[in-house]
């Protein structure tokens, strides 16, 4: 009897080792995952997004630059978009420098046209927000 109560004992000990174990591993394996950050992931997203909001802007910038190149003709426009945001263009301003000749002159009347095309292609955006200038190059 006393070999077999051996056994037992023996038995009984290395499952309590065994389940201890099992534990300390599963909770080292809990404290492992709550390490990893996901963060990462929204991150890439928001560069993503960063980047097609910098695509769009550059993309309405030579599109605005073109057709005001074509409204002040003999002119060669830069256009500068701020504070661009896709959902709300409440804070966005918008810098067109517009460059020509020193005989070349820029009616008021291509300025309001030029105006009132910005206005029409952001939603929101206040007329305060707009700049628009002239300046001669020198040949």
């Amino acid at each position: 009897m006393e070999k077999n109560t051996i056994k037992r004992i023996c038995l009984c000990i290395t499952l309590c080792i065994i389940c201890i174990s099992a534990g300390f591993i599963a909770v080292n394996l809990m404290y492992a995952d709550s390490d990893i950050e996901y963060e990462s992931l929204n991150n890439e997203h928001k560069t993503d997004m960063t980047k097609k909001q910098d695509y769009q802007k550059a993309d309405l910038e030579m599109k605005l630059q073109d057709t005001i190149r074509s409204i002040a003709e003999g002119s060669n426009p830069l256009v500068s978009i701020h504070n661009f945001d896709l959902s709300d263009h409440s804070e966005t301003t918008v810098a067109v420098t517009l460059y020509t000749d020193p005989f070349n002159e820029i009616s008021e009347e291509s300025q309001i046209v030029i105006e009132n095309l910005i206005l029409e292609s952001f939603n929101g955006i206040v007329k305060d927000n707009i700049s628009i200038n002239v300046e001669c190059t020198e040949s």
